[in-house]
């Protein structure tokens, strides 16, 4: 273990890994009156026992914290707001019409409901049937409800700031490869995605923000330009690391695992802690890196697509 950071395969293989992380969590945190764990998955496709990894791992850790008597509680977030990249290959070749497009608004393969829901239900099932139970967080109506609008106009308003912390986890060779200019970039970012009223897509940028609750944008495929007021119409959805280290103080976190990719020097979780405690002024919760689960002699990492 580093500072916060957990590799589950250096515990001691003699203690329950469950049990020294939920200790460690209580160190961390103590006096809670509630303890959140948490986990999830964007559902581009099928939720694999990769995904799995994810959810057990937080829910082991809940389960160890109540039983030394501790309330807590393991929350799942469905990234159903994140857009619909790439088209799996158990859906149709069509859907690429729907690239860009939040993965609640596609329609589902099957005509009922939306995309997001086709993959949700087979997992809510198998969770039920497993008698794993999790409380559900639907970012999608998290979003519509306006539950992150104070949070969004905050990022906002502090998007200079957000801009030097992602240019301070670069490489100067990366931002060259990216042709990146430190004074553009920092000048132009804006940490939120906008998903355009004429196509439903995010193929769309920001061109000002009032410094309230308006932003204008223009939709690159269409060419218009729109200036909407937030809290009206909430088309807009904070970038992945501006986006996790929001809900670890929102949903109060302390604990929650992530793939190596997320561990990586420089990556999510770096970039989140610090986001984290610059702009929100919160603690970074407890997090265990875990490894991606193949299928041997597949020479990759399991994937929903």
């Amino acid at each position: 273990m580093s500072g916060n950071r957990i590799k589950l395969d250096k515990l001691d293989s003699t203690t329950s890994w469950s049990d020294v992380i939920a200790n460690l969590v209580l160190e961390k945190f103590p006096n809670k009156e509630l303890y959140t764990c948490a986990a999830g998955i964007s559902p581009s496709g099928i939720v694999h026992f990769g995904n799995f990894r994810d959810v057990i791992t937080a829910y082991t850790v809940s389960s160890a914290l109540k039983e030394k008597g501790i309330k807590s509680r393991c929350i799942f977030s469905w990234d159903n707001f994140d857009r619909f990249r790439k088209v799996p290959v158990n859906v149709p070749a069509d859907f690429i019409k729907y690239i860009g497009m939040p993965l609640s608004e596609v329609p589902s393969p099957d005509g009922v409901g939306s995309y997001a829901e086709y993959f949700q239900r087979p997992f809510e099932q198998a969770m039920r049937d497993l008698g794993i139970e999790l409380e559900y967080k639907n970012q999608t109506e998290e979003y519509k409800s306006g539950r992150y609008d104070g949070i969004i106009f905050l990022s906002l308003n502090k998007r200079k700031e957000i801009a030097k912390i992602l240019l301070s986890f670069m490489t100067e060779k990366g931002k060259e490869e990216a042709g990146i200019v430190e004074e553009e970039y920092i000048d132009s970012y804006y940490p939120i995605s906008v998903y355009s009223t004429f196509t439903k897509k995010d193929s769309t940028k920001v061109l000002s923000y009032d410094g309230a609750t308006s932003i204008t944008y223009e939709c690159k495929e269409t060419g218009n330009t729109e200036t909407v007021d937030l809290t009206k119409t909430r088309i807009a959805k904070l970038a992945w690391k501006v986006d996790w280290p929001m809900r670890w103080g929102v949903e109060n976190v302390v604990f929650e695992p992530g793939g190596h990719d997320h561990a990586s020097p420089g990556g999510s979780y770096n970039t989140s802690s610090v986001i984290a405690e610059k702009i929100f002024n919160i603690q970074e919760p407890l997090f265990a890196e875990y490894k991606f689960v193949g299928i041997q002699g597949g020479g990759s990492k399991m994937s929903g697509s």
